[in-house]
């Protein structure tokens, strides 16, 4: 059975008894029990004790104590909805920055594995903008003969200024403008490849220069 204990020798307990000889009584009666604890709390500005939890610190924090009364543990109070949303979000995000860290560490790895040197990884970024330098080249060349194309063309209908011109000449522009367009949309793809491959050899490099500065070791070539 618990008991309401407050603080000041003169306060009297439950039953009418002093508090501290209600304390004294507690103590005795719970270390003659099967229980080796006793459970105390402080709710509503009043202190509960018990051999079991009282009821009333269903809302508190428990202090399970031994038959000498010091403390063996805390009992945390129960969290409220908000308290257990919060605690949950900051246990997503915790687990999130490890993610991340450990992500990273894997990505510095791998990184000082595949290079010796920055020059290395200028290297590969060379052979990585081979094709798509190539195809850049590709489609300038052949805007250059459609331009070429176009000009004919547009001086054809120089000819049939006070007539209509033929539909040869009129398909032939049309053609002329897609083929253009195509080719220009094969060069804006190709150039946002590059400048997608110039970011991760940016990233790589920049990244690799932190990592040597902090004393890590890259790649041993031997020769």
């Amino acid at each position: 059975m618990g008991h309401e204990l407050m603080a000041g020798s003169g306060v009297r307990g439950r039953f009418g008894l002093p508090a501290t000889f209600a304390c004294l009584l507690l103590i005795a009666t719970t270390a003659g029990a099967q229980s080796a604890s006793m459970y105390s709390c402080v709710a509503n500005g009043r202190t509960y004790t018990g051999d079991r939890p009282p009821p009333e610190c269903s809302n508190s924090d428990i202090r399970e104590l031994n038959r000498d009364g010091s403390l063996r543990r805390v009992i945390p109070r129960p969290l409220t909805a908000e308290e257990q949303k919060a605690r949950d979000l900051e246990k997503k995000k915790r687990a999130e920055e490890e993610e991340r860290a450990l992500a990273q560490r894997r990505r510095d790895r791998s990184l000082l594995e595949a290079y010796a040197s920055e020059q290395e990884i200028d290297a590969a970024r060379a052979k990585a903008l081979t094709s798509s330098n190539a195809v850049v080249k590709r489609s300038q060349v052949r805007i250059e003969n459609m331009d070429e194309e176009r000009k004919r063309l547009v001086e054809e209908t120089e000819f049939y200024k006070n007539r209509e011109v033929p539909e040869t000449i009129k398909r032939a522009l049309a053609s002329n403008a897609q083929e253009r367009a195509a080719e220009l949309k094969i060069i804006g793809d190709a150039q946002s490849e590059i400048q997608r491959i110039n970011d991760r050899f940016n990233a790589d490099k920049k990244r690799f220069r932190e990592l040597v500065s902090q004393g890590a070791q890259p790649a041993q070539r031997t020769h």
